[in-house]
């Protein structure tokens, strides 16, 4: 190996600090949004057909448990996913932000604890449609890259039900 690469404990060290970083940075999108919403508009779905943001709130936080908790570490969990679908609310804002916090807290345990040589063990779980065999690298991944799918999903949803009065993180200089 050229004593300029890094080796894979450093890589895999790379790779959980960067997850660890995306999570927090996901859930604190999450948060900035919520903030600017009270609860009716965290219930209110586009279209009947369509989930309001209180149900991509329940989805990533059992998603997040699911994944991390329960199949990286391996602790027990149990999770109902079509209830994170049907529940019309209301369950407060505050309440629902809470609990994804709370689960992020919990995935961010797991993973600074986390050796990186147990990246590339196997693991296998149901998903959605048939069983899923990974290593913990992949469900890492897929996991982080979901919740910050749905991450922006819910400023998109935000920025929809506020208009011109959603208030943006960093807001552009304007060019001279």
């Amino acid at each position: 190996m050229d004593s300029a690469s890094p080796d894979d404990a450093s890589v895999g060290a790379a790779f959980l600090a960067q997850a660890r970083d995306r999570l927090a940075a996901a859930c604190g999108l999450i948060r900035h949004c919520t903030d600017q919403l009270n609860d009716e508009q965290v219930w209110c779905r586009p279209r009947a057909s369509q989930n309001s943001i209180g149900n991509l709130l329940l989805h990533v936080t059992g998603n997040l448990r699911d994944r991390i908790v329960g199949v990286v570490a391996q602790l027990p969990n149990e999770r109902d996913r079509a209830s994170e679908f049907t529940e019309r609310g209301p369950i407060s804002k505050d309440a629902l932000v809470s609990r994804l916090e709370m689960v992020a807290r919990e995935c961010n345990a797991v993973l600074s604890s986390l050796a990186s040589g147990r990246l590339l063990q196997p693991r296998s779980y149901q998903g959605i449609n048939r069983r899923m065999d990974l290593d913990v690298l992949s469900v890492i991944f897929q996991t982080v890259v979901h919740l910050a799918g749905h991450a922006q999903e819910i400023v998109f949803m935000t920025r929809l039900e506020l208009g011109d009065t959603y208030q943006f993180t960093n807001v552009p200089r304007e060019s001279k």
